[in-house]
């Protein structure tokens, strides 16, 4: 049973990067008080929370204390240690469950857990010794990928014939995954929230990646109105699943206009930021509401968007071209991280506009064509 949890309650988020603080500042708008435990001191969310715990994700004392202090908990990312969190929190602490957040954090299980609800993915295969990647029966190219951690295609290994599967060097005992790798035409994702009283989805997102990391996020996604109901369908599916509430974030491939799972977080998402200036309730604001026990936000776009990503390399660039450019429909979100790395994602920017024409006419003077 989800209950109703009103401000100024403490919601506690495990995780103060971007997503926690774009969850935080939605819930303070909320007249929520917001406790966060991260092992930064420095990070995103440390000078906005009510109560800060600086300490690891594995100290099972500092994630007692955010539980005493917090009514509800939540998340911003999959690498929580489930069996300490159940440890820690009560049984209806967590709104979003367990069991979906344990899945998704085995890519096996996660991928033979959709295959059973009748989804389509790509082939795959789970292995664990030398003998057992030798007798892999994959069409190449395929990608390698630890079963468990990782992220950005950190733990990835791409493939294209047995001669580079022969000069692979790795780590053995640690599990695997091997899949075919799919040579699609477009990578949407669907954001759905579930709610006490129903499910609630986004228009679906198409996506864009560079080097492995999301570059941008057209929305909607330029895709027929069939794909669009069906990927929709399974992300209902998928959440009904699990009886999860809150957001939850399904990618897949489309090839030959047929839909192949790839991943699910359970969480917001990076495909969905741009929904904070586009639409009338943004992910975090679905995120928040549902695990507070509200009852179901029906969403409006109001504009078309294209989110785009900022990472540590292009942080002088982005703030140049921001100044020197009119910035009515064009948004800077900036996450307040103090060290710019490379490929770190530092913030975003999303322009809006009536119509796809509008947003790519704006999107070029980022370097981005149609």
């Amino acid at each position: 049973m989800i209950r109703s949890i009103l401000p100024p309650s403490i919601i506690g988020i495990i995780g103060g990067g971007q997503l926690g603080k774009m969850m935080a500042l939605s819930l303070i708008e909320k007249g929520y008080k917001i406790a966060v435990i991260d092992p930064d001191p420095n990070c995103p969310c440390a000078s906005i929370a009510n109560v800060f715990i600086c300490a690891s994700y594995s100290d099972e004392e500092a994630l007692k204390q955010l539980s005493n202090q917090s009514e509800i908990l939540t998340y911003e990312f999959e690498n929580v240690d489930v069996n300490t969190l159940q440890k820690v929190s009560h049984s209806d602490q967590v709104p979003q469950g367990y069991e979906c957040l344990r899945v998704s954090q085995d890519r096996y299980i996660e991928k033979k857990t959709i295959q059973d609800l009748g989804i389509q993915t790509v082939k795959f295969h789970a292995f664990s010794t030398l003998i057992e990647l030798n007798a892999l029966t994959l069409n190449y190219p395929i990608i390698i990928k630890t079963r468990r951690f990782g992220y950005d295609g950190k733990g990835q290994y791409f493939l294209n014939n047995t001669s580079e599967l022969n000069k692979l060097d790795l780590s053995f005992p640690l599990e695997y995954i091997a899949e075919e790798v799919c040579a699609f035409d477009t990578e949407i994702s669907v954001i759905a929230c579930g709610y006490k009283d129903g499910v609630v989805t986004f228009e679906v997102f198409e996506n864009k990646h560079k080097n492995g990391i999301l570059d941008y996020t057209i929305h909607p996604a330029r895709i027929s109105s069939d794909l669009q109901n069906k990927a929709i369908e399974s992300a209902i599916k998928i959440i009904k699943n699990f009886n999860y509430i809150g957001v939850l974030a399904i990618e897949f491939f489309v090839k030959d206009n047929e839909l192949y799972f790839n991943e699910y977080a359970p969480r917001p998402h990076n495909s969905g930021h741009g929904t904070i200036n586009s639409c009338d309730y943004s992910q975090f604001d679905s995120h928040v509401s549902a695990i507070c026990g509200s009852s179901m936000l029906k969403i409006q776009r109001l504009k078309t968007s294209m989110m785009i990503n900022i990472l540590g390399q292009d942080m002088d660039d982005t703030m140049e071209r921001f100044e020197g450019l009119s910035t009515q429909s064009c948004h800077l979100h900036l996450y307040g991280k103090t060290s710019a790395r490379k490929n770190r994602k530092m913030g975003h920017i999303t322009i809006l506009g009536d119509n796809y024409e509008e947003v790519f006419e704006k999107a070029e003077k980022w370097g981005i064509n149609r």
